[in-house]
């Protein structure tokens, strides 16, 4: 009991330096131990922000909520009694264990948060499960660690440097009437039949119709690894190997693959595995 409590302060010592350095203004990359507590709130049902690891106001409401239901009161939130009423969600620190399938707590959230700030998504659940696995071998391939599913000091190292930077690319389409970010992909809307250009440079892996609602569509890859998706496209106009330059046709937007007929196009963003966000390239 005495070792989980002293774990517990540990948890809480590092949570209330990250508010000390909001406090003074700071802006600082966000802290997978502040994820993982709001990924435990969000499972009590006490926390229905974003889980962006910033203890912000939603945050600390949500804490304070915590301990109203626990029936005590602190004027620190973050305290070890508090966190404690977390249970295993509270405990333990990120990065203090390796971690594996099958485990559960805090850090794992921690990790979970970190695979998908770094453009490998998978649930924030606290729960290392088979596709967390999938997920932070993605991510370790990236990173050319060895690719074991398992986290320990060289895939925190890792996860410590900024996620791959997203560059700015043209946009595919000569006119869009209304763009909607799905995820790190973007719908484009545009008239049906609107030519589809290369943002990039590449060559052509794939070109036919896909399954799970993408319809007709084009992957480019170019020598770094960066893979441009197009999808729901009316017309392919590429085939396999063919090498495209920024601004050749790839096809005309439509609406396959999709429940209904409202035309847009689809763009994903790859490097080496780690999803990009297409939004923010187009815009």
């Amino acid at each position: 009991m005495g070792r989980r409590l002293l774990v517990t302060a540990a948890v809480a010592a590092l949570i209330a330096a990250s508010v000390a350095d909001a406090a003074s203004g700071d802006r600082k990359r966000p802290d997978p131990n502040v994820a993982g507590l709001q990924t435990a709130l969000a499972m009590q049902r006490l926390y229905r922000g974003p889980v962006d690891g910033i203890l912000g106001p939603k945050t600390i409401a949500a804490l304070k909520a915590l301990q109203q239901r626990s029936r005590f009161a602190s004027s620190n939130v973050l305290g070890t009694r508090t966190l404690a009423a977390l249970g295993k969600l509270g405990r333990p620190r990120y990065g203090t264990r390796a971690l594996r399938q099958g485990l559960v707590g805090l850090d794992v959230a921690g990790l979970q948060f970190e695979l998908h700030y770094h453009g490998f998504p998978t649930r924030g659940t606290a729960v290392f499960d088979a596709r967390t696995r999938a997920a932070l071998i993605g991510f370790q391939r990236f990173a050319s660690l060895r690719a074991d599913g398992v986290a320990g000091r060289g895939t925190f190292a890792a996860l410590d440097l900024p996620p791959p930077a997203t560059p700015s690319l043209r946009s595919p389409l000569p006119l869009v009437q209304h763009a909607t970010a799905v995820g790190n992909a973007v719908e484009l809307s545009c008239p049906y039949a609107t030519a589809v250009a290369a943002v990039v440079a590449g060559t052509v892996v794939f070109a036919a119709n896909r399954p799970h609602g993408y319809g007709y569509t084009v992957i480019t890859r170019d020598a770094r690894g960066l893979e441009v998706l197009y999808a729901h496209l009316a017309r392919i106009d590429v085939r396999p190997r063919q090498r495209v330059v920024p601004g050749a046709l790839v096809g005309l937007a439509g609406w396959t693959g999709k429940a209904r007929a409202q035309t847009s196009l689809r763009l994903e963003l790859r490097l080496r595995g780690a999803e990009l966000n297409a939004y923010a390239a187009v815009r």
